[in-house]
This record gives C-alpha cells, structure tokens and sequence, in this order.
C-alpha cells in the first residue's frame, strides 16, 4: 500500500510538472476568462452606447473573413481558427473602450490582427507541408504596433477624437496579442491528414505559377517601372485627398505631417533591415493612408473616426510590408541577390498578403453596406495589399538600381 502522503506528493508533483509544461495555455484560458468576464460584466453599458446590431455587423465579418481564410488554407478548422483568434482581444478591449465612439475602429483592429492570423497561418501550413522553421513575427508586429501608437498620440491627444484613437491602441494591441497567443494553441487541437496535404501541394503549386507573374515586379526592368507607378498614385492620392484635409482641424499640421512621415520612414527602415526595404515599405503605407482620405474625398462623406481608422490602416499596411522585407532579407543572408530575394519573398507570401487584405476587406463589407463611406477603407486596403505585393518590392528594387549596394569580393564571387 502506499501512504497517502507519498500519492499527495506525487500528485502534486506531477501538477507542478503540468503546469510548467503548458503554461502559455494556461495563462491564455486565465486570460481569456478575465476578458469574457470583465466584457460581460460591462455589456449593458456598451451595447447602450452601441448602435443596433453592432455586434452582429462585426460577428457577420467575421464570418466573410473566415471563407477568405478558407479559399486560402483550404482547411475549415484552421480557416475557423483564423477568424476567430482577433476576437478575444477586442472582448479584452472592451471594458477599457467602453466610453469611446465605436464605428469602424474596431473592425479594422481586427483587419489587422486578421492579418496576423494569416501569417501565422501560413506558417502552420509551411511547417505541416514542408517541416520548415516558421517565421518570427513578434517584430513586424511590434515596429506596426508602435507606429500606430505613436502616430495617434502625436496627432490625437489633445483632440476631440482622442477618446477613439485610445480606443484604437486598446483594439489593436490586444486583438494581436489574443492572436499571437492563441494560433500556437489553436494549432495543437488541429488534425491533417494526407489527403489535404497532397490537396493543399496542389493548390500551391497552381498558386505559385500566379504569384510568379506578380513577382516580376521586384525584377530590376520592371521595377523601375511598377516604382514610377506607386509614386504617381502617391502624388494623385496627394492631391484627391486634398478635399478630406478639411475634415481634420490640427494647429501646426504640417509640422505633424513632416514628422509623422520621419517617423514612418524611421520605423520602416529599422523593421525591414534596410534604408531600401524601409524605403518601399514607408511609401506602400503612406499611399494606404492617403488612398484612404482620396476614397473619403470621392464619395464625399467622412465618418466622425475616419482620422483615426487612417492611422489603423497606416499601420496594417505596414506590417504586409514589414513582413515581405523580412522574409527577403532571410533570403539574401542565404547568399541571394537582392533582386531574386525579393523575387522569391513575394513567391512566398503573396498568398498570406493577398488573403490578409480580402479577409480585411470582407470583415468591412457589412458596415461599408450600413454606411456607404466606410468603403473607403476597403479601397485603402486594396492598395496596402498592392503596395505590400507590388509596390514595395518594387521601389526597393528601383532603390537598389539607382543607389548599388557595396559588396565584398566574397560576395561578387560567392559559390552557390
């Protein structure tokens, strides 16, 4: 017989020994259920505040981002999983929004922490069919992250919209942070078997011959070309969305503009390795938010957080492109030219890209129908996802032509 005090010792033994083992599943459930109960405890006071079926439009959103996520994995679980790991986050939010505007803050939020969940995805998918190391997104994320923050703060603290920019930083950081904790979960309970994964070859073979075409544009006699287009759209989108300045009544904006757009440029450079790659990222997110306030200026309605829905969008165009550049500069530790880098980064994640931007601009299309202005948003996620495809390979790679990098005789003879 063993003594009752050596099984209580074991049993305790062994739920140290759990407990070290799973702990990041562990903090996420006492997460999670200090979100659902401080949410919950503070529904009454949000959904008074909220306009009617606001929590539907966003759950209906959801579910339009689930099917992109399904034609991109092709795998319901994870398609499921995908769409719904932003969520938490915005529940965790609520409480400490509960007295901001709502409107489309929010959803594009969770624009971008969809967007997450698509690379994490993605990286699901690469290690399941390749057993590949999957990429660190902790960075792209962070350096979008901040630059969100610190652009709301520099033109939104004192004004009459602060409330939502506060409202915006709570939704973003916490959708992500919901997302990045639980894709690992979520990922553990998955199943796949053979026949998805000779479904799931298939499907990105037929993908890769596509993405092939589109990534001619970081080719050096293309890109000059496709970087002449991106800056033309820039100075259009200048000038289109002139009318929108109206809207935003800021002292000294200029100056705000002039260091909002140092401080892009400074974030992209240090996210993507390289004054180039920051470069094209920096201009691919400027273009979203001014693709935004020229989409407002067309249809000739703005939404009182329109302003601060721009920065979200700054921000989510951003990290499309953070992550492109990084997975390039993988490439070119490897021994790549830089041209090929890129090439091969757009190979690999203008799937995850493209999907991240229909996803987006699905969970938009039930507000874009209550209130036809909020269209605009879907039309400056079309060109973040065009400048994280298209445009920023290609300015880097017209940066490289124009400005050549030194190498090393190690490099200009390295052996492949």
């Amino acid at each position: 017989m063993t003594p009752s005090g050596s099984g209580d010792g074991e049993a305790a033994g062994a739920a140290r020994q759990f407990a070290l083992r799973n702990r990041v599943l562990l903090l996420s459930l006492a997460l999670s259920a200090l979100g659902i109960a401080t949410g919950v405890a503070t529904a009454n006071s949000i959904l008074a505040k909220a306009p009617l079926g606001y929590g539907g439009l966003i759950l209906a959103g959801a579910v339009l981002a689930a099917a992109c996520s399904l034609l991109h994995t092709r795998h319901l679980a994870l398609a499921v999983l995908t769409a719904a790991a932003p969520l938490p986050g915005l529940i965790w939010a609520a409480p400490m929004s509960a007295d901001a505007r709502f409107g489309v803050v929010p959803v594009l939020a969770y624009a971008f922490a969809y967007a997450i969940a698509v690379m994490q995805a993605q990286n699901i998918l690469v290690r399941t069919l390749d057993g590949a190391a999957a990429d660190h997104l902790f960075k792209p994320v962070a350096a979008a992250t901040g630059l969100m923050a610190a652009l709301l703060l520099l033109w939104f603290w004192r004004a009459a919209t602060g409330a939502a920019a506060f409202q915006a930083v709570l939704d973003v950081v916490l959708a992500s942070a919901s997302t990045l904790i639980v894709m690992p979960i979520g990922e553990s309970f998955l199943h796949f078997d053979e026949m998805f994964v000779a479904a799931a070859n298939r499907v990105r073979e037929r993908r890769q011959r596509v993405f092939e075409k589109i990534a001619m544009t970081a080719v050096p006699r293309w890109g000059m070309s496709i970087a002449g287009i991106a800056l033309i759209f820039v100075a259009l989108a200048w000038f289109g969305a002139e009318p929108a300045f109206a809207f935003v009544h800021f002292a000294n904006a200029p100056v705000l503009l002039g260091v909002s757009l140092a401080l892009t440029f400074a974030v992209a450079v240090s996210a993507c390795s390289g004054w180039r790659e920051g470069f094209g990222a920096g201009v691919a997110a400027v273009l979203a938010g001014l693709a935004a306030l020229w989409a407002f200026a067309v249809i000739g309605k703005m939404v009182p957080t329109s302003p601060v829905g721009v920065v979200e969008l700054v921000s989510l165009a951003s990290f499309l492109a953070f992550c492109g550049a990084r997975r390039a500069a993988a490439y070119r530790r490897l021994g790549d030219d830089p041209a090929v880098a890129r090439l091969r980064a757009v190979e690999d994640l203008g799937g995850p890209q493209l999907f991240s931007t229909l996803g987006g601009i699905a969970a938009l299309l039930p507000f874009s129908i209550v209130q036809p202005a909020n269209a605009a948003y879907a039309v400056a996620l079309a060109f973040a996802g065009a400048g994280a495809l298209g445009f920023a390979p290609a300015l880097a790679t017209a940066c490289e032509m124009l400005v050549p990098r030194r190498r090393s005789v190690e490099e200009l003879f390295r052996r492949r």
